[in-house]
């Protein structure tokens, strides 16, 4: 059985492997790529390979392999996170240094050799994590996904990075084993796919990608024959949503770097249960789930809870604190260890915001310089600021979206609680009815059981001006991740007392240069009570 490298090596010099705007992409083509890099400076550690091409990075794979060096695929290449996991640079090959020969070199039959591979991912510490894999490793997976849908599968286009497991095997390995060619770059937008695919077609996309599908449907007449989806579970309305968009379900793959792939499902229902890959073994043990593979060597943990359910599974939730934000893992421990490097912050709290398309969120409390720079710039240019301030070391999906600049929630012992912190950034009560950067209103039915109403007053409850005013704050923060600049009150009117089971419309309208928040509240015709939050006093 044939790995990728022994099989790029022996193919004619004129199969074609990649499809590029610049013309198809060799066997031959890459063989001279890869013996124009023999020419490395030496060094005596690996070699780094982080490119958006996946014709030069199957160039150095055959480069390092011929070399015999070991090879690291750094998740991506902002200097601080390249400094810390001490990438040379000058063992570094990206799509810059790898020059594409417009030669091509004669086929050679080779010996099976494999291949030392490093990944780095998150761990459970704030440090990358390495993962040390063998190139057969996934030499054998890319053949199992082969016996699985290989008789379906073509011409593959992806939106995701081959810097990846997922990418890298649906991308490059199981294409060029399967002999079908592959788009040598991702595509950026859905509207680049317009026209170019069909049932002979094999799509390699992600939940990132699959929740914010095209609004005009760029997949009528021309559906892909596959469609894959991995990196996390697909909400159900988004598969829903990519049946009717691409005429058929997504293939969900679970897996992670450690393990390969795991098992797999189509939602024709919600909560549909996963089918474990063929020679994988799946462990529930004590909840934990543990995996057996070939694509892994021994049973490795994965912080996934799991549920058996006879020969499939349910997954339900981690044990750990690594969550998924399009697609990636990311430690939050990470996140906050970067966010307490910062001067102005004395503590941090990082979470996943699932409301929020997964996006995080921070709790921040800051030192007396910070509340002196958020006094004078506001919580929106800090939070702005902030996230500049961390891109030298965390990927855009690793900083935090959301902002709050309070007290971190504890429970009475103390201690930090993960939905305490994530119910800062829920919504409040209430439904959008329409809004846009500058305005919104949100329908509201007053009820009973709001905490607003406890004791004001226990024979005749109403809602008091300063939960009215609250409310409006909270609106601004949830829509815009803006609030108005300090708490000065002007304007205060209010006319009419509201009630539970009062339906009432909030109208709110933010000036972000002067940082002050208009809230009027509307009981049909009438403004029950209006204001201004912020702002000059």
């Amino acid at each position: 059985m044939k790995g990728l490298l022994q099989t790029v090596e022996g193919l004619p010099n004129d199969t074609v492997l990649f499809a590029s705007a610049r013309g198809p992409v060799t066997a031959g083509r890459i063989r001279a790529t890869a013996t124009g890099l023999a020419s490395r400076p030496a060094n005596d550690g690996p070699l780094f390979l982080h490119t958006a091409s996946a014709s030069r990075f199957v160039a150095g794979l055959l480069a390092a392999s011929r070399a015999g060096w070991a090879v690291c695929f750094p998740a991506h290449s902002q200097p601080d996170y390249l400094r810390e996991i001490s990438a040379d640079s000058d063992a570094i090959l990206t799509d810059a240094t790898i020059k594409l020969s417009e030669e091509s070199e004669a086929p050679r039959k080779i010996e099976y050799r494999d291949l030392d591979l490093v990944f780095y991912t998150s761990g459970v510490t704030s440090a990358p994590k390495l993962v040390r894999k063998k190139l057969s490793q996934l030499d054998s997976e890319a053949h199992v996904l082969d016996r699985l849908w290989g008789a379906k599968a073509g011409h593959t286009f992806a939106t995701v990075s081959h810097q990846h497991i997922y990418g890298m095997l649906f991308r490059i390995f199981w294409p060029v084993l399967g002999g079908r060619i592959s788009e040598d770059l991702p595509v950026e937008y859905w509207e680049s796919l317009s026209g170019k695919l069909g049932s002979g077609t094999t799509l390699i996309s992600s939940p990132a990608h699959l929740t914010r599908l095209a609004v005009d449907n760029v997949f009528a007449g021309s559906y892909p024959g596959l469609v894959f989806s991995s990196g996390a579970p697909l909400p159900f309305a988004a598969a829903q949503a990519a049946r009717e968009a691409m005429g058929s379900l997504p293939i969900e793959v679970l897996g992670c770097t450690e393990t390969g792939g795991i098992g797999w499902r189509q939602q024709e229902r919600a909560d549909a249960l996963w089918t474990p890959l063929p020679e994988v073994q799946i462990e529930a043990g004590d909840g934990a789930m543990r995996v057996t593979s070939p694509f892994a060597g021994d049973a490795v943990p994965t912080g996934d809870l799991v549920e058996s359910v006879g020969d499939k599974f349910r997954l339900k939730g981690r044990a750990d604190r690594i969550v998924k934000v399009e697609g990636k893992r990311v430690s939050l421990q990470r996140v906050e260890e970067a966010l307490l490097a910062q001067p102005m912050i004395s503590a941090a709290t990082a979470i996943d915001l699932p409301s929020r398309k997964g996006a995080l969120g921070a709790i921040v409390e800051l030192n007396a310089a910070g509340q002196a720079v958020l006094a004078e710039e506001g919580a929106f240019r800090l939070s702005r600021s902030l996230r500049s301030a961390l891109a030298s070391r965390l990927e855009p999906g690793e900083r935090p979206k959301h902002w709050r600049f309070e007290p971190i929630p504890v429970n009475r012992q103390g201690k930090r609680v993960q939905e305490m912190v994530r119910a800062r950034f829920e919504a409040p009560p209430g439904m959008v009815v329409n809004r846009d950067e500058q305005t919104a209103e949100i329908a509201m039915s007053l009820e009973l059981e709001w905490i607003w109403f406890d004791g004001h007053f226990p024979e005749r409850p109403v809602l008091p001006g300063i939960a009215q005013v609250h409310l409006a704050s909270q609106w601004a923060e949830h829509l815009w991740s803006w609030r108005p600049n300090g708490a000065n009150l002007a304007q205060l009117k209010f006319r009419q007392i509201l009630r539970p089971g009062d339906e009432v419309r909030l109208a709110l309208s933010r000036d972000a240069a002067q940082e002050r928040l208009t809230f009027a509240y509307r009981l049909g015709d009438i403004v029950a009570s209006q204001g201004i939050i912020g702002g000059a006093a």
